[in-house]
């Protein structure tokens, strides 16, 4: 112990008490003098704290303290942190130090109830261990740190299970945040998860709609599937997996817009392409099917101007995307149809005169164009339109050779008109026309030597001499242009020839009488087509052959009514007899066949009635 603390008056309380009166009451008189004297108030900001009086110090302290602020109470603190321990004002500075520490420790516990954690904590390492405030510091920063982690573990416990879509789940654990001492996580924490379990649960639901849609190839409904799925907030718990759904729905309406673009529809590829959403792994590929419809839209207008727009527009397609090798066929194909349009535009100016030599150069210029060419088929369409146009000045003379010849309506000017004509070769611009002429020139021919003979053979019929008829008819040969009209009249007339040969065979049958020559007579008869002018006098031998069958048949039923039965029978349906056959048959089957007297019956006289 150093000696000047060995000295009796050092260890006397009555020092003490004197020195720490003579402290307050200087403080007292510095107060008192401040308040009388306003020009002598230390600017505190400014002072030395080295050189200032502890009295001084202690002063500023609670003039910064005051302000209740963190600094400022900070900035108490650290004017007389180095205030000696044996100071005799000491006792009196620790009680300011303590109620310093215990203001730090309010503002640290409001800014934790408020959510600020760590600028709490960090507030509360402000005070002094050297206080007794500093016990009550420790203890509430563990308890803070506690509070908190069980707070952070509910939150995260809840959005795990927001995340697997259990909502109920998750709102009984986001109510625990009540029952924890931190106003924050109690009210404010916890009514965000609530939100937001309401909102996933409500989120969840478009979702499921969403999901259904997109399993639909329709682009009305994949775009319904992207509106529902945008429709998602970004904060909420479904937000990944609505832009999976917007992603899913975005490549299945590219593959739509490249299948239309396969089968050359560029304004459809346009329409679902444009209403696409750019998703990133889409961007480039959704540009670039975009760029190679627009160059389609342009190169099917076929002039050089627009298929080189064309060109320029799938330029820009790189060589890393899906599009590049469609790109470059096209744009191959396109340069292949600037070359054809040039060589045909050529060939086409060469042609305009018409003159034959220069429509034969034409015709060899747009040979040059492979048919394999995107402009092959218009190039071989053009040579064939220019070789009908060389033929038709060819043969043209033919014709006007031809007409002149048949004008004079003569035989031997039309046969050499025709003979004019065949000159035209099959397959020549005006072989159809020719050919038309010489069918009608050649029927006139024919009509005027085959003439004569069908109405000679008209005359030998009406004279009733049908066979020499036929045969005259028959000289008209099969292909002229009489010949079906002959060959009709020689049906009709061999069929008059029939009729009369069965109607003489039936009457030649009926002569002996018999049920069954009468009968076979009938069968004949009916053989005479209705058309013929014997059909009437067939039908009536067949109705008196008809009543001469049923009259054997009622002499036969006087000695054997089974053969008169049989006999009425095969009498025809088709002729008058018949009605009054089968009512003759039913009679003699009852006479063959009489009913039987019913079995009398016995009945019970127990009443006296009847025996």
């Amino acid at each position: 112990m150093p000696k000047w603390l060995q000295l009796s008056f050092l260890r006397s309380w009555m020092f003490w008490a004197a020195i720490f009166i003579g402290t307050s009451g200087g403080l007292v008189y510095l107060a008192l003098g401040l308040i009388l004297n306003p020009n002598a108030v230390p600017n505190c900001p400014a002072i030395f704290v080295p050189m200032s009086s502890v009295s001084l110090r202690v002063y500023c302290g609670q003039l910064a303290a005051s302000k209740q602020t963190l600094p400022d109470l900070v900035a108490a603190l650290n004017l007389v942190k180095d205030v000696e321990p044996n100071d005799p004002t000491r006792a009196y500075v620790d009680s300011n130090v303590q109620r310093w520490s215990l203001a730090i420790l309010r503002l640290a516990e409001a800014s934790y109830q408020n959510g600020n954690y760590d600028e709490a904590v960090k507030a509360a390492k402000n005070v002094p261990s050297n206080v007794p405030a500093f016990q009550i510091v420790s203890k509430r920063i563990a308890q803070w740190q506690e509070t908190w982690n069980k707070a952070v573990a509910l939150d995260r416990e809840t959005r795990e299970l927001l995340n697997s879509s259990k909502w109920v789940n998750a709102y009984s654990v986001a109510v625990r945040l009540t029952s924890l001492n931190n106003r924050y996580w109690a009210t404010t924490k916890y009514q965000e998860l609530a939100d937001l379990v309401q909102i996933a649960k409500v989120d969840s639901a478009k979702l499921d709609e969403a999901r259904q849609l997109v399993k639909n190839t329709s682009v009305k409904t994949l775009l319904n599937a992207i509106e529902i799925a945008r429709k998602i907030d970004s904060k909420s718990f479904v937000h990944t997996e609505a832009q999976s759904i917007i992603s899913t729905a975005a490549n299945q309406m590219f593959k739509l817009a490249k299948a239309r673009l396969d089968s050359k529809d560029w304004k459809g590829t346009l329409e679902i392409a444009n209403n696409t959403p750019e998703t990133a792994e889409l961007k480039t590929e959704l540009q670039d099917l975009i760029s190679l419809a627009q160059a389609q839209s342009h190169a099917v207008s076929g002039s050089i101007a627009e298929l080189e727009t064309a060109i320029s527009l799938v330029q820009s397609i790189k060589t890393d995307s899906s599009m590049y090798s469609r790109s470059q066929q096209s744009m191959e194909g396109w340069q292949l149809e600037i070359q054809d349009l040039a060589t045909l535009q050529r060939a086409q100016s060469i042609a305009a005169t018409g003159d034959i030599k220069d429509l034969q150069v034409a015709i060899t210029e747009a040979q040059r164009i492979p048919t394999s060419n995107p402009r092959g088929k218009e190039a071989a369409q053009v040579v064939i339109e220019w070789r009908k146009r060389i033929e038709t000045v060819q043969d043209t003379p033919y014709l006007r050779a031809a007409d002149i010849l048949a004008a004079g309506g003569t035989l031997e000017g039309v046969q050499s008109a025709i003979a004019q004509l065949s000159q035209i070769r099959s397959g020549r611009a005006l072989y159809p026309q020719a050919q038309q002429k010489i069918q009608q020139w050649t029927a006139d021919i024919q009509r005027a030597e085959d003439s004569p003979i069908l109405e000679q053979a008209e005359s030998l019929a009406s004279s009733g001499d049908l066979n020499a008829a036929v045969n005259m008819a028959q000289r008209i040969g099969a292909g002229r242009v009489m010949s079906d009209q002959s060959q009709e009249r020689v049906r009709d007339w061999q069929a008059q020839i029939q009729a009369a040969a069965n109607l003489a065979a039936a009457q030649k049958l009926a002569t002996s009488g018999t049920p069954e020559s009468l009968l076979g007579a009938i069968q004949a008869a009916a053989r005479v087509p209705k058309s013929s002018a014997l059909r009437a006098q067939a039908r009536l031998a067949m109705d008196n052959w008809s009543s001469q069958m049923l009259e054997v048949a009622q002499s036969t039923a006087t000695t054997d009514l089974r053969r008169a039965i049989s006999i009425a029978k095969v009498i025809p349906d088709t002729t008058s007899a018949y009605s009054s056959a089968q009512a003759f048959i039913q009679q003699w089957e009852q006479q063959l066949n009489p009913p039987t007297a019913p079995p009398q019956e016995n009945i019970d006289n127990s009443n006296g009635l009847y025996n």
